[in-house]
């Protein structure tokens, strides 16, 4: 079994437990793709297929690696419905490769590599591996095929390289500031991007490898694990690029945290090893160097976080000191942190946080809520989503002002965050967005395509939606991807497929 096997206890619970040839005919295509759309409709409005009674729905974003900025969510949740009504049932979560499974309404996914399997009933659904990731300026999209596809500013990732254009056994790609990695089949990896970021680079002792099985992208370096358990690392030495001797001579790595300065990692036995900027996070005090069962990680601009399996989080960096009521508390089921702050959600539903501005701090009525189910950050705030499907949000920005007609919205399933802006998925597959309106809070110029909608991945400054129909729709800051509907990757990429039980 690989060491991801460990993530399964990763898992923040609400509720119950939860070429050539190829490539010329591929461009042509892609140039035309009303020769693969029939009769499709353009505007997403034509007659959908009937639901069959008990029919699966699964929506939500998968996880992914990486680092926009001076944090990253760390929380992604599906969620399971019934088809027909829009009503949360119970599903059977379980990761391709690995033996073990949850069951719940929701599923926090902490391993983007896998396909996962949804089962309930006689319903079963395979969720494509994490198939569109973005990095500070450009988006990238690995296709039904394995093959790659990078739009947005050319220069920083969003021109794909010949060299990667006409591969076809990607498994998984990781993004830092302004470049990305991709790890093959057969377990070697390749990198692209901005000259200027030396993440873009893979040395030439990491290209030989091919025992790579996760990577994890900071800031301007990338973390890969091995199958043995072990670490390599490479990109700006100050930020984590440079692997200390004391880490890699561990083998019983399970998971990576990068962040803009450094990076931090649990062992298999509970603990963390930290490396990079001693200042923003590299440099582990020795009280938390001793703590143990430790299950997740959340970092900030300037510091890290962790939440161990009793319920208690600990914090270290450039952060303000941590209140002694979040201190005290042991029942904390998820973390996360925004580019100067640092929340908390409990098992009771309620959330609460700090950071350097009081704004950090939820005020009421969000400190009232006994039903928060998630939250995610933009770059100085919190959006929460309730179990009775409203949404709310805390903190600085335009994102933290959620319009009064969203507000009033109580059939919300998923959450999605980017620097300054958000997007709320509702059960019928709408999703609407508020904001930053350069950033994608104004959705108004793709409106009628955002239907059918089950997954919204943030990026920087843009958003991108994957459709049931196998669309693809971007939008917000158009040099960094936000330029509508994606054709060249018209039923190209897909958010799950059915198969028999």
């Amino acid at each position: 079994m690989s060491p991801l096997s460990n993530l399964t206890v990763d898992i923040p619970h609400s509720g119950a437990l939860r070429c050539l040839i190829s490539c010329h005919s591929e461009a042509a295509e892609e140039a035309h793709p009303e020769m693969i759309r029939k009769s499709a409709k353009v505007d997403g409005t034509g007659p959908q297929n009937p639901v069959a009674e008990d029919e699966l729905l699964v929506l939500g974003a998968r996880a992914c690696h990486r680092v926009v900025g001076t944090f990253r969510s760390n929380s992604y949740r599906l969620v399971s419905l019934n088809a027909r009504t829009l009503e949360p049932i119970e599903a059977v979560w379980q990761y391709e490769d690995h033996d073990q499974s949850v069951t719940g309404i929701d599923f926090f996914d902490t391993n983007p590599s896998p396909p996962l399997l949804v089962t309930s009933g006689k319903q079963r659904l395979v969720l494509s591996r994490s198939n569109i990731i973005g990095n500070f300026p450009a988006l990238c999209a690995l296709r039904n095929d394995q093959k790659l596809h990078a739009w947005g500013w050319g220069e920083n990732g969003g021109n794909l390289p010949p060299r990667l254009a006409c591969l076809r056994d990607i498994r998984e790609v990781a993004s830092s500031m302004a470049a990305f990695a991709v790890r093959r089949a057969k377990g070697n990896v390749l990198a692209w991007g901005s000259a200027g970021n030396p993440s873009s680079c893979v040395p030439e002792e990491i290209a030989k490898r091919t025992d790579i099985v996760a990577l994890y992208g900071g800031a301007y370096a990338f973390a890969a694990l091995l199958s043995t358990g072990n670490l390599v690392t490479w990109g700006l030495k100050e930020t984590g690029g440079d692997l200390p001797d004391r880490i890699a001579r561990l083998s019983d790595i399970v998971h990576v945290q990068g962040s803009e300065f450094a990076f931090a990692a649990i062992r298999k036995n509970g603990h963390v090893v930290t490396w990079g900027h001693p200042d923003y996070g590299g440099a582990l005090p020795d009280d938390i160097g001793k703590m143990s069962g430790v299950v997740q990680l959340a970092s900030s601009g300037f510091a890290y976080a962790l939440r161990r399996d009793d319920g208690s989080v600990a914090v270290w960096g450039r952060i303000a000191p941590m209140p002694e009521r979040i201190a005290g508390l042991r029942d904390i089921v998820d973390i996360q942190g925004n580019a100067g702050a640092f929340a908390v959600r409990q098992a009771s539903g309620q959330v609460d946080g700090w950071g350097d501005f009081t704004w950090d701090t939820p005020p009421a009525p969000i400190t009232e809520y006994r039903d928060i189910v998630h939250f995610s950050p933009t770059s100085d705030g919190f959006v929460v989503l309730r179990a009775n499907g409203q949404v709310d949000a805390w903190g600085a920005g335009a994102a933290a002002n959620v319009p009064d007609t969203i507000k009033a919205l109580t059939d919300v399933v998923g959450i999605s965050t980017n620097h300054e802006a958000a997007v709320a998925l509702r059960s019928n597959g709408e999703a609407v967005a508020w904001g930053d309106p350069e950033a994608g809070g104004d959705s108004s110029n793709v409106a009628p395509l955002l239907q059918n909608v089950r997954a919204v991945y943030g990026g920087t400054r843009t958003f991108v939606a994957l459709r049931e129909d196998a669309r693809v729709v971007a939008w917000g800051d158009a040099h960094k991807g936000g330029t509508g509907e994606q054709k060249a990757l018209y039923r190209r990429i897909a958010y799950s497929r059915k198969v028999a039980p």
